[in-house]
């Protein structure tokens, strides 16, 4: 039986002493307690609900704000690295699996975007994650020379973590969860539509950002055309970091905002096209000026909105850069340093992408971005891409699935998004599809947050009503908690570039916690509606608030067109099982 919630502050503190536990417009439900001690679970065998030998490493208390956690820790058979944490006063029958970034490589609890979730602020949740099956830093690929670790990240970690997180649950507190949930951005977005189209049984609801679910052409080309494109026949770069306000400024002066308040964030950057005429043309192409850029600058600013292709018009990604997003590029700060995207794309090239797992790649002088090695890349796409459409299984077994992605991403082009959403609709129908997938643009925002957006947002809370009470998000408030990002000035640093991009794609890593960080008083707020609606100012009121918007559909979305061969890989049932053979990748039959 599920339970409407509307009641005042004094029933909340009174279900609380009486052992329920409260979730904003979801379920209504009642406090379990364990029946066993925290470190019995490590004398407890799980091997029989994994599909290898599960090893409980350590089941010990910790302490939180919100009470104390069971904090279980293991490995399944070969390597997969397992941590759960299970609330030992609060459980309110809820399981929650967070989603990496990078590469993964290591166990953290990140509640990213569950600010205002109050079970989950009130410690009500087991919480689990997975290493994705290597051990190492999020840019490190190097494990991907055995074969079966290749295949636990791809898919096998996050699953059998979900199954073995399940059986923890039910020895320690004598009853399965009544809800699961998985939640991540980046690579977590990637994991996050890889159990909603592989394993449709494992969650009820999910929250998938900025996926890096076009995991084969991302990390090659997308990343590869943020190094060629912006590069000179000598390695040098074209444009660098302190050229990139005169760029802004000039696609802000020429793009409508599309809400009605000049706030220099666009609603829709796919409803304008880049013009080169838009910017002041130096005309000295050897001494740019503070207002200006050279002509060779404009052309390769052209060359990374429009993303990877050949002569002969193939289009080898999704898209490129967003208009809107020239703060976020990852080009070098001052000539001699590589660029960022070089940090992603050369290890993933190396180890990951490719079904031979180890090559000499010095620089992508060494994998021209060609048709021909596009389709190299392209033999590993059923094992790593998360781009299948056909979610009738998940559908049908009654999950529901919030996608969401910044408009201002420079790590995982939104257009994947956009694409991914519309083969749904196809392969479902648009009536099907809106009841368990609702698509959330951020206009403004980076990759998983941060840019000159509204980055503040709860999308665990919408996930939770929906999944357990059938309200369907029409809406979601973001606020804005600090001043625009503004280009810093270079800083040397020591740090090796690879841990810098990282922190440029993925920024650092939070404390683990199985608790959110509560969200920061916002300076401003601001409604996201599903796509295809943005948010409109009704003209009246403070435009700083969030209650003076209104929904408002934007056709211009209707005008973008994906690619060949890029679009061929989103579709539906367009993934393979794979085995291990003779120490190689062996993909299944259909």
């Amino acid at each position: 039986m599920r339970y409407l919630l509307v009641i005042g502050p004094l029933l909340v503190a009174s279900l609380f002493a009486s052992g329920w536990a409260v979730a904003a417009d979801g379920a209504t439900l009642p406090v379990v307690k364990p029946l066993l001690a925290c470190e019995q679970l490590a004398k407890h065998s799980f091997s029989a609900a994994a599909d290898a030998t599960v090893t409980v490493s350590a089941a010990t208390l910790i302490t939180t704000e919100q009470g104390p956690f069971c904090k279980v820790t293991g490995t399944i058979a070969p390597a997969i690295g397992f941590e759960v944490n299970l609330p030992t006063e609060r459980w309110s029958s809820r399981f929650l699996q967070l989603g990496c970034g990078g590469l993964c490589g290591s166990l953290s609890l990140n509640l990213a975007n569950a600010h205002s979730c109050t079970p989950a602020l009130h410690g009500e949740f087991v919480v689990a994650s997975t290493d994705m099956g290597h051990s190492g830093s999020m840019m490190d690929a190097s494990w991907a020379q055995d074969a079966q670790k290749r295949i636990d990240f791809a898919y096998r970690a996050q699953h059998q973590t979900a199954l073995v997180s399940k059986a923890i649950i039910r020895a320690y507190y004598g009853q399965p969860q009544r809800y699961a949930y998985f939640m991540g951005c980046s690579d977590g977005g990637r994991e996050a539509l890889m159990a909603a189209q592989r394993f449709p049984e494992d969650f009820d609801g999910i929250a998938a950002g900025a996926p890096a679910a076009f995991f084969q052409f991302q990390n090659s080309f997308f990343h590869g055309w943020n190094v060629v494109a912006n590069q000179r026949a000598d390695g040098s770069a074209i444009l660098l970091k302190d050229r990139l306000p005169i760029l802004h400024r000039a696609v802000l002066g020429h793009c409508p905002t599309l809400s009605g308040v000049a706030d220099g964030l666009l609603q829709n950057p796919y409803a304008c096209q880049f013009d080169p005429g838009w910017v002041p043309t130096c005309a000295d192409e050897q001494k740019p000026g503070e207002n200006c850029l050279t002509r060779e600058e404009i052309l390769a600013a052209g060359r990374l909105y429009a993303g990877a292709s050949d002569a002969s018009g193939r289009h080898f990604v999704l898209g490129g850069m967003p208009l809107g997003s020239e703060l976020q590029w990852p080009v070098p700060a001052r000539q001699g340093e590589p660029a960022m995207s070089l940090s992603m794309v050369l290890p993933a090239l190396q180890h990951v992408l490719l079904p031979e797992t180890q090559r000499n790649l010095n620089s992508l002088a060494d994998f021209p971005l060609t048709h021909q090695n596009f389709q190299r890349v392209a033999q590993l796409a059923a094992l790593n891409n998360a781009a299948n459409t056909n979610l009738h299984p998940f559908m049908q077994r009654g999950g529901r699935l919030i996608l969401w992605h910044g408009l201002a991403d420079d790590s995982v082009s939104p257009a994947f998004s956009l694409a991914y959403y519309r083969g749904v609709q196809a392969e479902l129908g648009a009536e099907a599809t809106d009841q368990f997938l609702r698509l959330f643009l951020l206009p403004g925002v980076g990759h998983c947050g941060r840019g000159e957006g509204y980055d503040q947002i709860d999308f665990l809370t919408p996930l939770l009503a929906w999944t357990e009470s059938g309200k369907a998000p029409e809406q979601i408030v973001a606020a804005k908690v600090a001043p625009p990002a503004l280009i810093q000035p270079h800083r040397a640093t020591s740090a090796p570039a690879s841990q810098q991009a990282a922190g440029q794609f993925h920024a650092a890593r939070a404390v683990s916690s199985p608790l959110p960080v509560p969200g920061k008083p916002p300076l401003a707020t601001r409604p996201v509606y599903p796509y295809p609606n943005i948010a409109r100012y009704t003209g009246e009121g403070d435009p700083n608030l969030a209650a003076h918007y209104r929904p408002e559909k934007s056709a211009a979305f209707a005008l973008i067109a994906f690619g060949q061969p890029a679009i061929s890989y989103v579709g539906a049932d367009n993934q393979r099982t794979f085995s291990v053979v003779d120490g190689k990748l062996v993909a299944a039959s259909h």
